[in-house]
């Protein structure tokens, strides 16, 4: 991925989060995840509705909440290269064994197959998504279980 595309990228986020539809997921989500016993929730991004140029190679967006001092659990996609970045709250990401402090308006381009987890600290953290495959065809291998979750658009 070129810095031209982690641009458009940028670009597509700034629209995202000042979009009111997006606004209200991310608040919809803030408050499930405090009444769920999962580490995060998720919801589809209809990347049509973003006026903006993405790169060809994205295939779906995607809205993460994460639940403030739980670990997001340590998984990899086998099927798609994940270009992530947080929108709120910051913490701890472990990407291929490296540990790094995450903080808002910051990229990881995460590569497939490659395990990464993250733990926000002191609130939660909203993070937005793009993937190389189509959002029904995500896959997440845990990395302890070997289980495999398909995301099926949205929780």
């Amino acid at each position: 991925m070129t810095t031209n595309d982690l641009d458009k990228l940028s670009t597509a986020v700034e629209f995202l989060i000042n979009h009111n539809p997006v606004v209200e997921t991310i608040e919809r989500l803030d408050h499930e995840v405090d009444h769920s016993s999962e580490p995060f929730v998720w919801s589809v991004i209809d990347l049509s509705s973003i006026p903006h140029q993405l790169p060809k190679t994205i295939k779906s967006g995607w809205i993460f909440v994460l639940k403030k001092g739980v670990s997001s659990g340590c998984h990899y996609h086998p099927n798609s290269i994940q270009h992530m970045i947080a929108v709120k709250g910051q913490g701890m990401s472990k990407v291929g064994g490296e540990s790094k402090r995450l903080v808002s308006n910051t990229w990881v381009v995460i590569e497939k197959n490659v395990p990464h987890e993250f733990f926000p600290e002191g609130e939660n953290m909203v993070v937005v998504s793009f993937h190389t495959c189509e959002a029904n065809e995500l896959e997440e291998i845990g990395c302890d279980t070997g289980e495999k979750r398909l995301y099926e658009g949205e929780t």
